[in-house]
């Protein structure tokens, strides 16, 4: 007995079986489908980052210079730049200039969020000023700062010459003793808008009920906003850290704009150091081992930031 002949035997009388439905014959798989969807996605993602990334991985293993083909060096590039102390320096200058900035921008970003997230006049017109230096293109952000720096015509010179603080002109990105503190300055002021608005979107998601409940209970300001608060917005926190983290560390244009490494390759950071050895000095294996001694530390980093929102998704 066929299954459907069989299954309209075991229905009560008056009642048929419904209708087995027929395959289409000219409907393409749900796989086929899916996959001429990725298609453009994925040829994007093979032409602009696996196979740059393959190329730099493979090039760092080689002597390869300007118009002149390389050869296999082994480990040669890396145990140099162990020994170099311009790479030495730029990891230093990398590790303390991500975790600086990063550190200003979530203390100053998350007062700012609390700021905001309280009744004020024009409130609007408070938070749109905020956020206007997030929408300031990194190239111009740069050249903007660049000026504001100059020791000659910038307008902080003349602010500090103005009020008496100096009675000659900061060398704000010449002297290497305060070069780094105002590239860090300017990074801090063209990412602080995306913490803020990271955080003041955590906080209006807050249940108000939370703190008027801790406010019946006797729980001050301060302790309603670190028992209360923070603990709600741990995950929102966590996932700008990481990826503030990931774009502060490949910030190339704001370093390359103001200094450009120098003076005497004293600003360098990994990615402009990379360039200087690849390009300006033409030696592209180098160039290229900087950025590969890096990989690393990335992919821990993409791999927490990953799980931790898998996990809050959960």
């Amino acid at each position: 007995m066929r299954p459907a002949a069989a299954e309209a035997a075991r229905l009560p009388k008056g009642f048929t079986a419904p209708p087995v439905p027929r395959r289409n014959p000219t409907r393409r798989p749900d796989w086929l489908v899916a996959y001429t969807l990725l298609a453009p996605a994925a040829a994007v993602f093979a032409a602009f980052i696996a196979y740059p990334l393959v190329d730099g991985v493979t090039t760092s293993f080689t002597d390869q210079m300007v118009a002149k083909a390389g050869s296999f060096v082994g480990l040669a590039n890396f145990t140099k730049l162990l020994s170099d102390p311009h790479y030495l320096r730029a990891a230093f200058n990398s590790l303390v200039l991500t975790v600086g900035v990063v550190a200003v921008k979530l203390v100053i970003g998350l007062i700012c969020a609390v700021l905001l997230a309280q009744k004020m006049p024009a409130r609007g017109l408070v938070r749109a000023l905020v956020f206007l230096p997030w929408a300031v293109p990194g190239l111009i952000a740069g050249l903007s700062w660049k000026w504001i720096f100059d020791e000659q015509a910038g307008v902080l010179s003349y602010l500090v010459l103005a009020l008496g603080l100096s009675d000659q002109p900061i060398y704000w990105l010449s002297d290497p003793r305060i070069a780094m503190l105002s590239i860090g300055t300017a990074m801090v002021w063209h990412g602080l808008p995306f913490f803020t608005m990271m955080f003041l979107a955590a906080l209006t998601a807050i249940p108000g009920d939370l703190n008027e409940a801790a406010a019946i209970d006797g729980a001050g300001p301060l302790r309603r906003f670190f028992s209360v608060t923070l603990p709600q917005m741990k995950e929102v926190i966590f996932v700008t850290v990481m990826l503030s983290t990931i774009w502060t560390f490949n910030s190339f244009h704001m370093v390359f704009i103001l200094t450009g490494g120098g003076p005497a390759m004293r600003t360098h950071i990994l990615p402009t150091l990379a360039y200087e050895y690849g390009i300006t000095q033409s030696q592209l294996g180098l160039g290229a081992a900087v950025l590969v001694s890096v990989i690393p530390v990335f992919v821990i980093l993409i791999v927490l930031l990953t799980r931790r929102m898998l996990s809050s998704k959960e």
